[in-house]
């Protein structure tokens, strides 16, 4: 499924070495690493019924800051080996972070 629109176990694995701005076409399973250094995430804007999970791969103390689509608003803050799971009811995002397995 991809954030906006269902299709079938989508997923995205990447290194960033910069801001990382998601669209609704993007996959729906973001498996990112931070790549030696914090990170933003931007989500797109909001639509209802979009979602998204986010994973913190990190192998060292970095965190993805998540922020909705103009990088003002902190929706989450990801730490090494955390998920978060975002969802949007079209005016806004609310997530939930979770301790991923180690």
């Amino acid at each position: 499924m991809s954030i906006g629109a269902p299709t079938y176990r989508d997923s995205n694995t990447e290194t960033l070495a910069a801001t990382k701005s998601l669209t609704l076409n993007d996959a729906r399973h973001q498996v990112l690493d931070p790549g030696g250094a914090g990170r933003t995430v931007n989500l797109p804007s909001e639509t209802a019924g979009a979602e998204v999970i986010i994973q913190n791969a990190a192998d060292a103390a970095e965190d993805l800051t998540i922020k909705e689509d103009t990088s003002t608003t902190t929706i989450a803050v990801a730490s090494q080996d955390e998920d978060v799971y975002i969802t949007s009811d079209g005016s806004g995002w609310t997530a939930i972070l979770s301790k991923g397995a180690t």
